[in-house]
């Protein structure tokens, strides 16, 4: 469950990627597509949905080169202010992924942060690029870097670290934990952890996690948005 929709630690494609690898045949690429019901929609510990359910939809498309690009999006809820608000979340993403050996995997990628139809006086839309490194797709190590976070001229990052093991060829537990520096912008950093268990059956993934974070930072969250939360989801693959 590694989806970006699901799994959280998902996502340097840009200029540096030929467009001609986007013109490959389709016929070789994969494409994978998913909806996701959540009680909540939990970022780097903070809800992005006052804590109600969300509907989550994306898609992937993999070229045999190692290139990808993707669409998500999500109902959100994140009052931060008077008169500002953000009712809807969309990511679009482009990378690279390669294996270095027979154990790592590489990844560098791009996404563009969007929210359509907020209301307020400033807009929240922004970029972020990360790199990743993989251990056999049960640890994952991150790093996300963000030049200009919410169009203020202020910079941002996070390092993310992930592990998941097995139980049994349907079950796995995991968990992971972070630190968001925003203090360019807010004045200060948190960190936050997560853990979970990820049961994947045949129509479904679902998955049972609870998370927390250590503080709450201006302009990046609230008291209440930055409470502990135990939050179950379940991603559907869809049939195209």
């Amino acid at each position: 469950m590694k989806s970006c929709g699901m799994h959280f630690h998902c996502y340097i494609a840009a200029a540096a990627i030929s467009l001609s690898a986007l013109s490959e045949s389709s016929k070789a690429a994969e494409f994978t597509g998913y909806l996701t019901l959540s009680s909540d929609y939990v970022k780097r510990g903070i809800t992005q949905s006052e804590g109600d359910p969300v509907v989550q939809i994306g898609g992937d498309l993999s070229f045999p080169n190692g290139v990808f690009i993707g669409a998500w999006g999500s109902t959100v809820d994140i009052p931060t202010g008077a008169n500002r608000q953000r009712d809807v979340e969309t990511n679009y993403y482009a990378g690279y992924t390669k294996s270095v050996t027979d154990t790592w995997q590489l990844s560098l990628h791009a996404v563009a942060y969007r929210y359509p139809g907020q209301s307020g006086d400033i807009d929240y839309s922004y970029e972020e690029y990360s790199v990743s490194g993989s251990y056999r797709d049960r640890l994952w190590i991150e790093y996300s870097y963000s030049p200009d976070l919410f169009n203020t001229d202020r910079s941002a990052q996070n390092v993310d670290l992930f592990l998941e093991w097995p139980l049994s060829s349907r079950w796995s537990v995991s968990g992971g934990a972070g630190r968001y520096d925003t203090s360019n912008l807010s004045g200060g950093a948190y960190t936050y952890w997560q853990t979970g268990v990820t049961g994947a059956f045949r129509w479904a993934d679902i998955d049972l996690r609870y998370h927390e974070a250590g503080r709450w930072v201006p302009f990046i969250s609230s008291p209440e948005r930055s409470k502990s939360r135990l939050v179950l989801a379940i991603q559907i693959p869809l049939p195209f």
